[in-house]
Order: C-alpha cells, then sequence, then structure tokens
C-alpha cells in the first residue's frame, strides 16, 4: 500500500522510465507519464500502435523509476491491461494527461489502452534525510 510519501513524491513527478523487455529480447527504457494512482496504484495509458504496447502484450514484467533531487522511487510489478470500459472511462476522464497526449492528438479512445501495476515491491529512498520506505 502506498503511505503519504509515496503518493506526493508520484503526484510531483509524474514521469517515471518504464524498463522492459524488446520484441528483440533486450531491455528497452521510456520515460512514461502515470495518469495517476487509482485504486491504491499506478495507471498508464499508451495507444495499440505503439511499440511498449505490443512488448507488455509480450512480457508484462517491468521496473519503474524516478528521481529528483535526493529522492528516488523504484517499483517492480506487472503491467495488467484494464477491459472495464466504465472504468476506463473514469479513469481517462479524471486525467489531465489525456486531453494533453491523447485527445489533442485526435486519438480514438478505443485506441487507447490503459493499465496499470501490479506492484511486487516498491521503494522510496531519500540520501538526505535517510529514508526508505518500502511497499
Amino acid at each position: 500500500m502506498m503511505n503519504k510519501d509515496v503518493r506526493e513524491f508520484i503526484e510531483h513527478n509524474p514521469v517515471l522510465m518504464l524498463a522492459n523487455i524488446g520484441l528483440d529480447g533486450l531491455p528497452k527504457i521510456r520515460p512514461m507519464i502515470t495518469l495517476g494512482i487509482f485504486k491504491e496504484t499506478l495507471w498508464f495509458a499508451v495507444t495499440e500502435r505503439k511499440l511498449v504496447y505490443q512488448e507488455l502484450q509480450k512480457n508484462n514484467n517491468l521496473e519503474l523509476c524516478s528521481a529528483a533531487l535526493s529522492r528516488w522511487i523504484r517499483i517492480k510489478g506487472k503491467a495488467v491491461f484494464e477491459h472495464d470500459k466504465s472504468l476506463i472511462t473514469h479513469i481517462l476522464e479524471n486525467s489531465d494527461i489525456m486531453d494533453k497526449f491523447y485527445k489533442n492528438k485526435n486519438e480514438k479512445e478505443d485506441n487507447v489502452k490503459v493499465f496499470y501495476i501490479e506492484i511486487e515491491h516498491g521503494e522510496l529512498s531519500d540520501f538526505e534525510r535517510d529514508l526508505k520506505i518500502e511497499f
């Protein structure tokens, strides 16, 4: 479960680097912007045309990382694509990211795939405060 410090870090640093295995079997890393935290986990959106969508369909294991000043977060888990249309609509309507990245690019909502992270392990650390929070 994400505590207050973890939530605040993600809210102030919504761009996380997503590492996964590519279709060629080699590691890949790319920036991903969170849609937000819903149901105690992180949610993301991607169009079905993106390579990362195809990669996560083949192998859904991933790690996320973000850093700001003396703090950083690492999250290990699996991408789980959501198919409940009402939940997808709710998440997309409550995310500022959708307007900026998908609606402005005339993406059809059916092409946008939403997934959450089934978190296996997470860690928020801070050098200055000698802080380490595991979740």
